[in-house]
């Protein structure tokens, strides 16, 4: 429990603001361990526009559903691009749409019932990650297996609710399920000419094992400590593979992996040219990931200014350049709070979810700030959501070392002055700094 401080008896946070705690941190960075509020509302038009490009586009078409897109924020406001709330975004809604298949995400887009059926879907997020050693694009891709993987589904998870629809059409004798999903999903996969695969591989085989028995968390284990890191390097995409393989025969027709932090792969990767190389093939040129699978990427001014002298030059991927028309059908740019409206919603479901419960009296729902303090805030930043929410955990913190009980823009007009140079440079400093986290 947190010690409560002396303030003359006085308890701002608690007893005139009505908070637990503030709501609002002091550097509002994504953490998949500590995410925070959720509030889909401030990505306003961009919201449906992600949905469109990403999931509606591709499962309109028959055969070939794959795109390969990026979620952009190139505000011209922030010259650095950063705290738009990209991770988030991809973050969750993979874990909203795996929670049924993407069913109530359809159904808010008025897909007929029977559609909904007949498509539904899954979605992974990775990361770039030197800590674990999540250096190569194969094993960021191989991590976001890991995700979906053991993501919620209704009671249980993805895998199981994967297995279960195997089994459903298989109808195997009861302790035999394992052993038919294993004979049907190596009949799957040879029937992919393209798919060169080494299934007696021994990493390949273990793999394919604990991807048909029932041990969710012994084959995450696997992917995640026992294939090592020159394997998933090398290999990683054939376990991909195998896994998009497995959802086909479980009926899930496509599949989008996130892919964060994309410029982390200029700094881990020793030979890019080989690891584009297989990127591009894999991607582009292996079924089934070819056919049902898209890769969107996390992309900021940093990013593309670290990838965009090999990215589109060495093994001609698609580009992610929001500045040319013809990527607009895969690119969606993200442009923060542009308004009132959208500010005020994410300020309030952050107050909301740290009210203190069981109050006997109605408190205004921006209380301790009003409108006018808001918009001086959102003004402030340019909209920068991530801006947004730190210049708000610094009025509160500063109306409480100051023992104010009244927040008013008299109060709070000072504390925004040095909000444009913080946009421009970032709280580092120096834009270009390895220890800049050029995130999300």
């Amino acid at each position: 429990m947190a010690i409560k401080l002396n303030r003359n008896g006085k308890d701002l946070m608690g007893g005139t603001f009505f908070l637990k705690d503030n709501p609002f941190r002091t550097s509002e960075i994504f953490s998949v361990d500590r995410r925070g509020t959720y509030v889909p509302e401030i990505y306003g038009e961009q919201f449906n526009e992600f949905y469109n490009k990403f999931v509606l586009m591709p499962l309109s078409k028959d055969k070939n559903k794959q795109v390969i897109g990026a979620v952009w924020s190139s505000h011209a406001g922030d010259s650095v691009g950063k705290g738009y709330g990209k991770s988030f975004l991809m973050f969750q809604e993979s874990i909203e749409i795996n929670s049924d298949f993407g069913a109530s995400k359809l159904r808010k887009f008025d897909v007929d019932e029977k559609d909904i059926a007949e498509n539904p879907l899954v979605a992974g997020y990775c990361t770039f990650d030197q800590a674990k050693d999540v250096k190569s694009f194969p094993a960021a891709v191989l991590d976001a297996v890991a995700f979906i993987l053991e993501s919620k589904h209704g009671d249980r998870n993805v895998h199981l609710a994967l297995r279960e629809r195997i089994m459903k059409e298989l109808e195997e004798d009861k302790g035999f399920e394992s052993e038919g999903i294993f004979r049907a999903l190596q009949k799957e996969l040879r029937s992919f000419r393209g798919l060169n695969v080494q299934l007696t591989h021994a990493s390949v085989e273990r793999f394919i094992q604990k991807l048909c028995h029932d041990d969710t968390e012994e084959l995450v284990s696997f992917i995640r400590q026992e294939i090592g890191p020159r394997v998933k390097a090398s290999q990683g995409f054939n376990f991909v593979h195998i896994f998009n393989a497995f959802l086909a025969l479980a009926g899930i027709v496509y599949v989008v992996y996130f892919v964060d932090q994309i410029e982390n792969f200029a700094r881990f990767a020793r030979n890019k040219e080989r690891d584009l190389k297989i990127l591009r093939e894999s991607m582009c040129q292996t079924s089934p990931t070819d056919s049902m699978a898209s890769f969107v990427f996390q992309m900021h001014v940093h990013a593309l200014q670290a990838i965009e002298g090999w990215w589109d030059n060495i093994e001609h991927l698609p580009s992610l350049d929001p500045k040319k028309p013809i990527n607009s059908t895969r690119i969606v740019d993200l442009q923060g709070l542009t308004n009132k409206r959208e500010a005020q919603i994410l300020t309030k479901r952050y107050l909301a979810d740290n009210r203190i419960p069981g109050l006997k009296r109605n408190v205004p729902p921006l209380h301790p700030f009003d409108d006018a303090i808001i918009e001086a805030v959102r003004q402030a930043v340019n909209g920068n959501p991530r801006r947004f929410l730190e210049k708000l955990s610094g009025i509160l913190d500063n109306a409480v070392v100051n023992q104010r009980k009244k927040i008013d823009l008299a109060f709070v007009t000072p504390l925004l002055e040095d909000s444009n140079e913080d946009m421009l440079f970032g709280e580092e400093g120096n834009p270009d700094s390895d220890l800049v986290n050029l995130e999300r």
